[in-house]
């Protein structure tokens, strides 16, 4: 058996302290430049007006409840929007606005308008969808809705449209009459009253034909 000498067995070492220092620990790197924001969300919250007001009525155990709201955000779609009708719908101009706290609607005003003239309101009239929700205390929860997919008629007062700004406002009150199933029946069963006013920034609506009403263009 040859023996190692001492410079083979030097050579050795040397080559084993050059395998082992080329195998450091690897170092990350420094961080890249930050991304673009992505986009928002699919159906952004946006804000314009309000319809806003207070409630009144008897709870189902007899409480009397009065209770403020200002709803101010809507989701998709224009803030408010004006149509007109066909003559076989008697004609004239619709105007509909909706306001929610949440995209649930869990509290939530529609307010429809009808009206023959976008100058004079005299003989205007619409309608209310409301519901209204509120913790009363540790796992209780007052419920309001004018439900049954019914709306509730409402007296207009004050009402005016600005075509050059597009600025609806006016002032409302609509009752609920007592009982259950009926049209404008609130979940109480008691009778209720809401009133309150609203504003909002209208878009016309336009389709393929030229709106005529009763000689009335947009």
């Amino acid at each position: 058996m040859k023996s190692i000498t001492l410079k083979t067995l030097a050579t050795g070492i040397v080559a084993a302290t050059l395998l082992f220092t080329g195998c450091k620990k690897a170092t990350n790197g420094t961080n890249g430049a930050t991304g673009p924001q992505g986009p928002a969300g699919v159906v952004p919250t946006s804000t314009d007006g309000f319809i806003k007001g207070t409630v009144t009525g008897n709870r189902r155990d007899g409480t009397a409840f009065t209770e403020t709201f200002n709803y101010t955000s809507y989701w998709g779609g224009p803030a408010g929007t004006l149509d007109s009708m066909s003559a076989s719908m008697g004609g004239g101009f619709s105007f509909n606005l909706n306001r929610s706290t949440d995209i649930f609607q869990t509290s939530s005003a529609s307010i429809n308008i009808y009206t023959p003239s976008l100058t004079n309101f005299a003989g205007a009239f619409g309608s209310l969808n409301f519901t209204y929700t509120q913790s009363i205390g540790t796992n209780k929860e007052f419920q309001f809705s004018i439900g049954n997919g019914s709306s509730a008629t409402a007296v207009l007062t004050n009402v005016a449209y600005n075509k050059s700004t597009g600025q609806l406002t006016g002032n409302y009150t609509a009752t609920s009459p007592a009982g259950s199933g009926g049209s404008g029946n609130n979940n109480t069963g008691n009778a209720a009253t809401i009133t309150g006013s609203f504003q909002s920034t209208i878009t016309q609506l336009y389709y393929h034909n030229e709106h005529v009403v009763s000689n009335n263009k947009f």
